[in-house]
């Protein structure tokens, strides 16, 4: 029998894991590079997408989430809301859970940026204004405000 690890750095993987987890791709420095992602990370994730469903059904997600992600509150209200339902949603969907988790919190994270700066702010309620008029708007961000 084996000693329970002790350390969280460096979790060894079971290759029985490795065999349950899905061949996923990643990239890394501008590289498409296939990983394995374990099983154990899978189920980890289907447990986290309850719990952040049950949040989300309680109404209390959107107040946890400035804790735990202090970006989030540069959101307007609403949108807060909007991201805890996205993210809840990312959570639950399975084999993809990895990815699209990471696609929601890169998202929202560089909306959070932009409603963070007062200039690009105004920039996007008028863009948003525009569109629902019907006009189109190019988008550009200045990454010099930044």
């Amino acid at each position: 029998m084996s000693e329970p690890a002790h350390e969280l750095d460096a979790p060894e993987l079971d290759a029985e894991d490795a065999l349950h987890g899905v061949v996923n791709q990643l990239i890394i420095n501008g590289e498409r590079m296939p990983v394995i992602i374990p099983g154990s990370v899978l189920e980890s994730l289907r447990i986290l997408a309850k719990l952040l469903e049950n949040a989300q059904v309680a109404n209390y997600l959107p107040s946890l989430l400035p804790l735990a992600m202090p970006w989030v509150k540069a959101l307007p209200e609403a949108d807060v809301s909007v991201f805890a339902a996205d993210l809840a949603k990312a959570a639950a969907s399975g084999e993809h859970a990895p990815e699209r988790l990471a696609a929601c919190l890169r998202e929202w994270q560089a909306t959070a940026e932009i409603y963070a700066d007062p200039g690009e702010a105004n920039r996007l309620r008028r863009a948003v204004r525009e569109a629902g008029e019907g006009r189109v708007t190019r988008w550009e961000y200045d990454e010099s405000s930044t």
